[in-house]
């Protein structure tokens, strides 16, 4: 359904029952990028910059480690402590699975995946190991499939061997809708903490609401624009918040990419917003995180989208970007490598072709630009067995670059 009736009965709700307020003050942008006379800046905005923090840039270098790679979408490492080595794994668009070992050596394997579609944002999107790893092999792919007119998000299973790639490829879980639009699929996997051995490992996925499609963000019953619950089986998770919808855990979303945990077992997601109104929301199970009712965007052709920065039973962001910055993906850093940075989320941007710092002061999150000296299209972030970044480009020639000090940085 590509109508904004539903939208439009919210809208009308909301002005009958007074709810219509101004934006609250969420956290915030610590590097100057909030527009003079927007919503925000009728609020106190948090400008407290680490020094440490923004002299970052001046003490690392950079070396890359791949290059030639076409249309790359994601990116992780497989860390052996003992052996102190670190692989590096990375997907692209088209299924190309591309490894890099400790000793330099590079292997290219192709991914056998069913029905792939790679138009527009599609292709394979991401790849996670889980901790059971090596012990239990498998590993998942997140991937859109399906054809101009129906399309949708895939996750599946394979083995995965560093000398064969990945194969006995199982399906998990789809969107149980499709929709004919090549955008806003998501796609971002996670797996949560466990504290019963004998149950299935647990997972999420980002799934974007298609973006002609966005009034099903709200729809709980439709698994656009939602993180999705599931085990290693394809089973929705035990408890869900929505008996019959099981594999919903959260509504309200655009696109989200980010998705990576906290130390204290938190989940903190990020996505874009339209024109405007990129943010990082701190997930709870069964939240609503408001979109389309709520946004500080507005659309691509500048008319307004929604007159709520905020509405009752909705989740608040806590952080905003606007303008946008694009963020593409995220880790939680807490290593000691950098010290300025440990216990800082760190997010890439497409658009800002920046890394960002967020991290919390008092009780607000701030966003601070920490390294930009690449002048490229970020599309995700690791670290090795070191703690040094490792950052992924984008685009048709992108590569992976290690960023290390320049020397030890004292404490």
């Amino acid at each position: 359904m590509k109508s904004g009736r539903m939208i439009r009965g919210l809208l009308a709700f909301a002005f009958v029952s007074g709810a219509f307020t101004q934006a609250l003050a969420l956290s915030l942008v610590s590097d100057n990028s909030v527009k003079p006379n927007s919503k925000i800046d009728n609020h106190a905005v948090l400008k407290i910059v680490s020094p440490a923090i923004e002299s970052f840039a001046n003490n690392v270098m950079t070396e890359d480690l791949v290059t030639s790679l076409a249309y790359p979408k994601a990116l992780t490492t497989l860390i052996d402590q003992e052996k102190a080595t670190t692989h590096i794994l990375v997907i692209t668009r088209d299924g190309e699975l591309v490894i890099l070992d400790d000793s330099g050596k590079i292997s290219r394997f192709s991914l056998a995946l069913n029905d792939l579609y790679t138009k527009g944002q599609g292709g394979v999107l991401d790849i996670l190991i889980p901790s059971e790893f090596p012990a239990n092999p498998a590993v998942l792919l997140s991937y859109s499939k399906g054809s101009d007119d129906a399309n949708r998000l895939a996750v599946v299973k394979g083995e995965l061997s560093f000398t064969s790639g990945i194969s006995n490829i199982e399906p998990v879980i789809e969107v149980a809708q499709t929709k004919d639009t090549p955008v806003h699929y998501g796609g971002k996997l996670l797996q949560l903490e466990s504290s019963d051995a004998s149950q299935a490992p647990s997972f999420l996925v980002t799934t974007g609401d298609g973006f002609d499609y966005r009034e099903q963000a709200q729809v709980v019953n439709s698994q656009l624009g939602k993180v999705l619950g599931f085990n290693i089986n394809g089973e929705p998770l035990v408890n869900p918040t929505y008996p019959d919808s099981p594999y919903v855990y959260t509504s309200g979303h655009r696109n989200p990419q980010g998705l990576v945990k906290g130390p204290q077992g938190q989940v903190f997601l990020h996505e874009h917003g339209p024109d405007g109104g990129d943010e990082v929301n701190l997930l709870q199970k069964g939240a609503n995180y408001g979109w389309p009712v709520v946004t500080l965007g507005k659309d691509y052709s500048g008319a307004r989208i929604s007159p709520f920065s905020t509405y009752p039973g909705m989740t608040d962001p806590i952080v905003d970007w606007t303008p946008s910055i694009a963020p593409s993906s995220m880790i939680y850093y807490s290593h000691d490598q950098y010290p300025m940075l440990t216990d800082t989320l760190l997010v890439t941007s497409l658009k800002a072709k920046a890394l960002y710092a967020v991290n919390k002061t008092s009780s607000k999150y701030v966003s601070t630009k920490v390294f930009d000296e690449l002048e490229m299209r970020l599309r995700d972030i690791a670290v090795d067995h070191q703690g040094n970044l490792i950052l992924l480009t984008d685009g048709e020639n992108a590569k992976v670059v290690k960023v290390s000090p320049k020397q030890k940085i004292a404490q």
